[in-house]
């Protein structure tokens, strides 16, 4: 990779690193729903407006929504939920490690449903070394400990879970669909699954809402939503989906770092060590750096 092509794997890490940070600060203000809900429903408003723009042409048919309902519910509407309501009881640095965990996971499912997706040596290496470093971070003392503040770690941990699926569902299932058109169908879906709920039982909170919040709301939503999609798409149209994971990498310790310096949070000693271990396992799940060595 050049040095643009590093610039923007290293800003989409940012990007999503910092989605951490806006979730810590709207729960002090909004339900976990509503905040995902904002989210969205304001990046969706925003790519309709950009296609309506740049007049993209397209056909929608019922069996493109509904693989397009799937995705929203698989990338969006359960993954924000949970890693939502997971942050009102443990931190943002700790759920970006937890969150890191989404490349091992989508390895082991695409391996059942992807007949191209073999386990391979490095892969199987990756996922158990990755493991690991999820029980390190939690504390081996607390797996089975459902119970006080630990049902959070558990959620974020379900949320990566759907966002594998939602990867493997991407790629079974939306390969003939123009990114932006995906992009822009999936958040429209998730809006429109959410928006009953929300009217109906958070209508006052929606309605409460100030010009602060709103702002942080906003800027939640393009920055994390809107640029992060835009960043995503160019980066697999220059470098190709394998760098992708380079973001997996990076985004606990931008997480971690913007908690830090805005909110005074520090993870413990456990959750870097298990950061370390998560950061190896993905090196190794990817497998480059060993191919390189090896040569």
């Amino acid at each position: 990779m050049n040095n643009r092509q590093w610039f923007l794997v290293f800003l989409l890490g940012a990007v999503w690193g910092s989605s951490f940070l806006f979730v810590e600060i709207l729960l002090s203000y909004l339900s976990p729903i509503t905040i995902v809900f904002l989210r969205v429903s304001i990046a969706s408003l925003f790519l309709i407006f950009f296609i309506i723009i740049k007049q993209e042409k397209f056909k929608l048919s019922f069996i493109i929504i509904f693989n397009l309902f799937v995705m929203g519910l698989l990338n969006n509407v359960i993954p924000f939920s949970l890693i939502t309501i997971g942050q009102q009881t443990t931190t943002g640095g700790l759920a970006s490690i937890l969150n890191a965990n989404t490349s091992i996971i989508t390895i082991i499912i695409a391996s059942v449903f992807i007949p191209s997706e073999k386990l391979t040596l490095n892969r199987v290496g990756g996922v158990i070394i990755g493991l690991v470093g999820v029980i390190i971070a939690i504390g081996y003392q607390n797996i089975f400990n459902l119970f006080e503040n630990n049902m959070g770690k558990y959620l974020i941990l379900i949320a990566t879970v759907s966002y594998a699926f939602a990867s493997v569902w991407a790629k079974l299932r939306l390969k003939s669909i123009p990114p932006l058109i995906s992009a822009t169908g999936m958040l429209t879906m998730s809006s429109i699954m959410l928006s009953p709920y929300v009217l109906i039982v958070h209508s006052n909170e929606l309605l409460s809402i100030n010009f602060s919040i709103f702002i942080y709301a906003f800027l939640f939503a393009i920055i994390c939503s809107v640029v992060a999609y835009f960043l995503y798409f160019k980066i697999l149209e220059s470098t190709g989906a394998g760098n992708l994971l380079i973001c997996t990498i990076i985004i606990p310790p931008f997480a971690i770092l913007l908690n830090a310096i805005v909110l005074q949070q520090i993870i413990t000693f456990a959750e870097f060590i298990g950061l370390i271990i998560i950061i190896f396992g993905l090196i190794i799940l990817d497998g480059r750096l060993i191919s390189k060595k090896i040569k």
